[in-house]
């Protein structure tokens, strides 16, 4: 924002009026998978600030204990998961269905549909995963448009899920060990 600022500031201060949510997804070129940070390191700085002063041997053990209990923490959400996919997930995924109930559909071949939002028009293609609105191909979950079209199909959620959010994956994910450091006095 502040190169935009440098070039022309009344653009810096129409995107904010706005709002963030016109603009923002059509910039992410990647699954951003609900993480919004700028830098790694400025969020793990925030989290160690008071043990940066520790001995490097106390700073590492800080610092792996905070994984380990991170990783704890994750391992027991997804094993108290009962859902195909998992908790943060499946609440994005029932956030979007609740919105996919007031779409209507026109469904043009099997994989190819016409969501109507009012006077807004989406199109989503199941072939491709994709919508028209970015969201189902960003997120690799389905949009609230997808949804409303899976259930004009008659058909299931789950094969247009990356397989990264479903309760196997992060099971597995979180199953991997942070290893104590050694006895430094050995």
């Amino acid at each position: 924002m502040s190169k935009i600022e440098e070039i022309d500031s009344r653009v810096k201060a129409y995107l904010y009026d706005i709002g963030y949510h016109r603009w923002f997804r059509v910039h992410a070129t990647v699954n951003r998978t609900w993480t919004m940070t700028s830098n790694i390191a400025e969020s793990l700085n925030a989290v160690t600030k008071y043990a940066r002063e520790l001995p490097i041997v106390e700073l590492l053990e800080y610092m792996r204990t905070l994984l380990e209990r991170w990783t704890k923490e994750k391992l027991l959400k997804a094993k108290g998961t009962f859902t195909y996919i998992g908790f943060k997930f499946n609440k994005e995924l029932d956030n979007n269905r609740i919105l996919s109930h007031k779409l209507r559909v026109r469904a043009s071949t099997d994989y190819i549909h016409t969501v109507l939002d009012g006077v807004r028009r989406y199109i989503v293609c199941f072939e491709n995963k994709r919508c028209s609105c970015r969201q189902f191909q960003l997120d690799e979950l389905p949009c609230p448009h997808a949804l409303a079209a899976l259930r004009h199909k008659d058909e299931s959620f789950e094969q247009y899920c990356s397989p990264y959010y479903t309760r196997a994956i992060l099971l597995r994910t979180y199953k991997i060990p942070v290893n104590p450091l050694p006895d430094e006095s050995k």
